[in-house]
């Protein structure tokens, strides 16, 4: 199959002018889909210039500088509304692109394609309701709360779902003002360029909405500009590292989404069928390449045999196949350097051809380090307290899990988990609660996932209004 990169600077859509070296690979067949592209440094200085233009220092007015961040929210919202209904247009596309950019199975990036338009939809009636000005009670005189845009943001997209993460993004950063610069993961380039090609259908402002693609280096260029006011990356550790010393020197706002070592704990009064049950569906789902998912489980040593046992008989019955098949559970591996670094983990050959096909694992031990695939370590423990010391020690906290034989014993060990969520007895992919928020723990980030604070997190608090001159001091 072909793959088509396209990059969005300041209103034009083309492929990128550069290379990176390589070619994109199909990760069923390890075919070569398309050469790796990459933009010119005189585009990224183009694409730069066009969001700083748009933000034009925060004015206001559609007269004044500012040719997006000035314009009102309601004006806004209006054109996330067009951009809404274009992404719903190609939703089978960015389905199709989706499944080969992730190895995950088209019968889920059908869902999760068909849901952006929605995002976008909620994202722009939030931004209505909550970011307008509000006066403020001063006894008369005139005060005001303004929550403006930082400035452009950077959106730095990784590998493993880079279609809803994208839109998430840039529907958070442009109703809350801010002219959004995208760069996706140079290993999947495609739904990133479906969404710049919405962008122009709905007629979004050349200035409001960049993508622009390169691999580590262009995002730590893009975290260093002066120009770029906000960053928010979700990825890695060490890209998250990376992007934080860069952008440490001018204090930009940073918004980290990072990944997590995800303990489970399991008490000896556990289910263990529904237990394993559950643990396989999270450890599978989005070819285990998905950042809650849970990675590591820490058992009651009197149920660890069959804990086990139960893990490895359903993993027999998981269909692996490829991403393009309705009937695959477990698709490859996104990418082949992805690919390479897990099977060198687990002391695997990595075939040389024929898909990134990696059989799902269950292994021993308690690691202190993220495996991004379908491998889930488990750990006999002696004892709750054990569980939870263990379960802590690693410093990260993006999720956790609990199994237990009831439900407030289980609360009462979820309170005690160093995690921005923690589920009880199951592995769900969405969130707990519509209105839920959870910070990103220790090494897992900077920042907060939910509704309010994504919203809020690309904008800052300004009062504006008239001093009291009869105050005291």
């Amino acid at each position: 199959m072909t793959l088509v990169q396209l990059e969005l600077v300041a209103g034009e859509l083309a492929p990128p002018g550069a290379t990176l070296g390589g070619d994109h690979e199909d990760p069923n067949t390890g075919e070569a889909m398309a050469p790796r592209l990459a933009s010119t440094d005189e585009a990224v200085h183009r694409a730069l210039a066009a969001a700083w233009k748009a933000w034009g220092e925060g004015g206001v007015g559609r007269q004044g500088p500012g040719e997006w961040s000035g314009w009102s929210v309601k004006e806004r919202a209006e054109v996330l509304g067009r951009l809404a209904d274009a992404i719903d247009a190609r939703a089978e596309r960015i389905a199709v692109a989706e499944a080969l950019d992730t190895g995950v199975p088209i019968s889920v990036t059908r869902m999760i394609a068909g849901s952006l338009g929605d995002t976008i939809r909620a994202v722009a009636a939030l931004a209505v309701e909550t970011l307008g000005p509000r006066a403020l009670d001063a006894g008369g005189r005139r005060v005001e709360q303004l929550r403006p845009p930082w400035g452009p943001a950077a959106l730095l997209v990784p590998w493993n779902a880079p279609a809803p993460t994208a839109v998430g993004k840039v529907a958070n950063a442009l109703a809350a003002g801010c002219p959004a610069i995208v760069k996706p993961s140079e290993h999947a380039v495609a739904a990133c360029s479906l969404i710049a090609e919405a962008a122009i259908g709905a007629g979004v402002p050349g200035g409001a909405l960049q993508v622009v693609h390169g691999d580590g280096r262009l995002g730590a260029q893009l975290a260093a500009d002066p120009r770029v006011r906000a960053i928010a990356l979700t990825g890695g550790q060490a890209s998250g590292r990376a992007v934080a010393t860069a952008a440490a020197p001018r204090m930009a706002a940073l918004r980290l989404e990072l990944g997590g070592t995800n303990p489970a704990v399991v008490t000896a009064d556990a289910d263990v069928e529904a237990t394993a049950e559950a643990l396989v569906k999270g450890m599978t789902k989005l070819s285990g390449q998905w950042c809650e998912a849970p990675r590591r489980v820490l058992v009651a040593a009197e149920v660890h045999d069959p804990l086990r046992e139960a893990l490895v008989e359903r993993l027999r019955a998981v269909k692996v196949g490829s991403s393009l098949d309705e009937a695959t559970e477990l698709g490859p591996i996104g990418n082949r350097p992805h690919y390479e670094r897990v099977c060198a983990r687990l002391g695997r050959v990595a075939p040389c051809d024929g898909g990134f096909f990696l059989a799902p694992a269950i292994v021993a031990g308690s690691p202190h380090d993220e495996l991004f695939a379908p491998v889930l370590a488990v750990h006999p423990v002696a004892s709750e307290e054990e569980a939870i010391a263990a379960a802590n020690a690693p410093g990260d906290g993006l999720a956790a899990y609990v199994f237990a034989g009831d439900d407030e014993r289980a609360l009462a060990l979820a309170r005690r988990l160093h995690a921005g969520e923690v589920r009880i007895g199951g592995t769900g992919l969405l969130d707990l609660a519509p209105a839920a928020e959870q910070s990103f723990w220790g090494s897992s980030g900077t920042g907060a996932h939910g509704p309010r604070n994504t919203l809020a997190f690309f904008t800052g608090a300004r009062v504006v209004g008239v001093d009291d001159p009869s105050a005291p001091i």
